[in-house]
C-alpha cells in the first residue's frame, strides 16, 4: 500500500514555494526569471501522489481520513498558486498551464484522465477523487468513520465552496439542469454558464468499458446516471443514493441559514423527488426570507424565478427596508413580475421610488466633486449660462469658469511639472497629469463575481448607470399613460435637483472633469446616463407642445375674409368698408 507523507510533502512544497516568493521580490532587478519552471515544478509535486492518494482510499479500503486532510492539502496550495500575482499583473502562462493527471489501478490499467488548463483547474480531479472516497467510506468503512462524512464535507465546503459539494456527486463536473422546466430562459437561471467549463481541456474516460454512460450526462431516476462511475463495482452502486441524501441533507441546512436562486436549484436538480423537493424548499424560503438582508434579497430571486408575485408582494410590502442598493437587479426582475402578475400599480410606485433614490445617489457622486454647485451664487452663474445662445464662444467660456469655481477635487499638476514652473524651468513637452491615487484601484483587478468585495465595490464603485438604465428599460411594461406621468416627473425632480442637466454642454464640461478623476469612471457614466435621459424627455416635451398648439391653431375660428367675396355669383353693390385692424401689441408676438 502507498505511503502518504503528507509531512513530507508539506516541506517540499513549502520550498518550492519559498523559492518562488523569492524570484519574484528578484525578478525586479533582473532580466530573467524561473518563475514558470517553479510553478509548473509545484504543479507536478501536488499532481504526483494524487494517485496514491486515490490507491490508499479505494482500491485498499483503508487511511480514509489521512487521504482526505491530504487532497485538502492539495486544493489549498493550488488555489494559492493560481491567487500569486503574475509578473506585470499577467497571468496567463500559469492559468493555461497544461496539467494531464492520470488515476491507474494497482493492474496498470487506467482508470480515469484528466487534461486540465491552470492549477485552478485541479480542483476538478480532487473532487472525482473525493467522490472514491466517500463511496469506499460507505461500503466499507465502520459506523464511526461514516459519521464523519458530514465534517469532511464541511471541510471541502471551506475551502473550495459550497458548490463543491454538488461537484463531487457528479465527479467534479458542473451538473446541467435541463430538465426541468421552471427554469427557463428569462434571465432567471443560465444553464449553458454552467455547462461550459474553462478549467478542462478535455475529460477522458479510459477503463474500456463500452456501455459507459458519460458522467456529464444529467442523472435520470433509475439505471446509469451522472452520479455513476463505470468502474465502481456492484457492491458502490447503492453507495451513490447514500452520498446523495448526504450531499442533499447537508444543502438543506445551508439553504435554511442563507437561501439562494443558485442553491434552490442545485438541491431540486440532484433530489430524487424533484416536485417534493421544491415544496420543501419554497416552505424553507418562506420561513426565513425576513432574517436578514441576504435571505431577503434570496428569496426574492427565488420568488421571481417561479414568478410569484403575491409572494413578492407579501414580502415588498412589509420587508422592503432590508433590500440594499446592490439588491437592484433582483429588484426589478420582482417589478417586473409585479407588472405581469396583477401588482401593476404597487410595481409603478417601487419604480418612482427607485428612479428617484437612483438620482439622489448620482446627486451625492457629483457633488463629491463638485462641492460648491448648491452655492447661491453658482446657482445664479448657472441660470445666466443656460439663457445663453448654445455653441457660443461667450457661453463655452462662462462654462469652463462655472466648473472651476465649483469643483473642489480637481486632478493636482503633475509634480514634475510643478517643479519645473516654480524654477522657471522649460518644460520640453507636455507631462501628463496624475490625479489624486484612489483608494480602491484595486477593485479594478479582483474578480467581479466574488461576492466578498461587494461592500467595497458598493462603497467606490457603486454601478449607478446600470442601475438608473436597468429602472428605465421597465417603464415601457406599462402601456398606459401612467408611465409617462412617472417618467415626466422624474424628469421635472432631476432638473430640480441638478439644475445643469438643462444644459447637456455643461454635462459634457463635468464629465470629462470626472474622467480626469481616478475613481469617478462610474460617475461619470451616470451622469452622461441621466443627461440622455433628460434630453430625452425635453424632446418629448417640446413634441407635445407643438402637437397642442398645432391643435389648438386648427380649433381656433377662422378670420373673416377681408378680400373679395369667393362665392361664384357676382353683385354689382358696393360692400361694406372693412373695419381697421386694431394692434393690440407693439411687434410681433416672440414664438419659442
Amino acid at each position: 500500500m502507498p505511503k502518504l507523507d503528507l509531512k513530507g510533502k508539506k516541506k517540499e512544497i513549502g520550498y518550492l514555494m519559498e523559492a518562488l516568493h523569492l524570484d519574484t521580490k528578484l525578478a525586479i532587478t533582473k532580466d530573467r526569471s524561473n518563475r514558470e519552471e517553479l510553478q509548473a515544478e509545484v504543479v507536478d509535486s501536488l499532481t504526483s501522489w494524487l494517485n496514491d492518494i486515490w490507491s490508499v482510499a479505494y482500491e485498499f479500503h483503508d487511511n480514509y481520513l489521512q487521504a482526505h486532510v491530504c487532497l485538502l492539502f492539495t486544493a489549498d496550495v493550488a488555489r494559492s498558486l493560481a491567487e500569486t500575482p503574475g509578473r506585470s499583473g499577467c497571468k496567463c502562462s500559469l492559468m493555461n498551464m497544461p496539467i494531464d493527471i492520470t488515476i491507474k489501478a494497482r493492474d496498470g490499467s487506467v482508470v480515469k484522465s484528466f487534461a486540465l488548463r491552470g492549477p485552478h483547474g485541479i480542483d476538478r480531479a480532487l473532487l472525482w477523487i473525493w467522490r472514491e472516497i466517500f463511496v469506499s467510506m460507505l461500503a466499507h468503512g465502520t459506523t464511526s468513520m461514516t459519521r464523519r462524512i458530514p465534517e469532511m464535507f464541511e471541510d471541502i465546503e471551506m475551502t473550495i465552496g459550497w458548490n463543491a459539494l454538488e461537484r463531487i456527486l457528479y465527479g467534479g463536473n458542473s451538473s446541467a439542469f435541463t430538465e426541468y422546466d421552471d427554469f427557463d430562459d428569462d434571465g432567471f437561471y443560465d444553464e449553458d454558464e454552467e455547462l461550459h467549463d474553462d478549467n478542462a481541456m478535455d475529460f477522458v474516460d479510459e477503463d474500456g468499458d463500452e456501455d459507459y454512460v458519460d458522467e456529464n450526462e444529467h442523472h435520470s431516476h433509475g439505471g446509469t446516471c451522472s452520479f455513476h462511475a463505470s468502474h465502481w463495482p456492484v457492491s458502490l452502486e447503492q453507495q451513490r443514493i447514500r452520498l446523495r441524501e448526504i450531499v442533499e441533507d447537508i444543502l438543506h441546512v445551508r439553504f435554511r441559514t442563507m437561501p439562494s436562486l443558485r442553491m434552490f436549484t442545485v438541491i431540486r436538480a440532484i433530489s430524487a423527488d424533484p416536485r417534493a423537493a421544491d415544496l420543501v424548499l419554497l416552505q424553507e424560503t418562506n420561513d426565513n426570507a425576513t432574517k436578514s438582508s441576504d435571505t431577503f434579497a434570496g428569496a426574492l430571486d427565488i420568488y421571481v424565478s417561479k414568478l410569484n408575485a403575491y409572494r413578492i408582494h407579501v414580502m415588498l410590502s412589509s420587508h422592503s427596508h432590508l433590500l440594499r442598493p446592490r439588491d437592484t437587479e433582483v429588484l426589478q426582475s420582482a417589478v417586473s413580475v409585479l407588472n405581469s402578475g396583477g401588482y401593476s400599480a404597487f410595481g409603478l410606485q417601487i419604480l418612482e421610488r427607485q428612479l428617484f433614490e437612483t438620482i439622489r445617489a448620482i446627486y451625492a457622486a457629483v457633488t463629491s466633486v463638485f462641492g460648491n454647485i448648491d452655492l447661491d451664487e453658482h446657482k445664479l452663474d448657472l441660470e445666466g449660462i443656460l439663457k445663453l445662445r448654445a455653441g457660443t464662444l461667450e457661453r463655452t467660456d462662462r462654462i469652463r469658469r462655472w466648473s472651476d469655481s465649483v469643483v473642489t477635487q480637481a486632478a493636482p499638476m503633475n509634480p514634475v511639472a510643478f517643479a519645473a514652473m516654480m524654477m522657471a524651468f522649460p518644460m520640453g513637452g507636455p507631462i501628463e497629469e496624475v490625479g489624486p491615487e484612489d483608494p480602491a484601484g484595486f477593485l479594478d483587478d479582483v474578480d467581479e463575481s466574488d461576492p466578498d468585495w461587494d461592500d467595497l465595490r458598493e462603497e467606490f464603485r457603486p454601478p449607478l448607470k446600470e442601475r438608473f438604465d436597468g429602472w428605465i428599460k421597465l417603464a415601457p411594461l406599462w402601456k398606459d399613460a401612467s408611465a409617462k406621468t412617472v417618467m415626466s416627473s422624474t424628469y421635472a425632480k432631476a432638473v430640480k435637483l441638478m439644475p445643469f442637466l438643462r444644459g447637456s454642454d455643461i454635462v459634457d464640461e463635468m464629465v470629462t472633469r470626472l474622467n480626469e478623476l481616478q475613481g469617478k469612471t462610474h460617475a461619470a457614466r451616470a451622469v452622461q446616463s441621466l443627461s440622455t435621459f433628460c434630453i430625452y424627455q425635453r424632446k418629448k416635451i417640446s413634441t407635445a407642445s407643438k402637437q397642442r398648439r398645432a391643435v389648438a391653431d386648427k380649433a381656433a375660428p377662422a378670420p373673416p375674409p377681408s378680400g373679395p367675396s369667393a362665392s361664384t355669383s357676382f353683385s354689382f353693390s358696393i360692400p361694406p368698408q372693412p373695419p381697421q385692424p386694431h394692434h393690440l401689441f407693439g411687434g410681433m408676438e416672440d414664438v419659442d
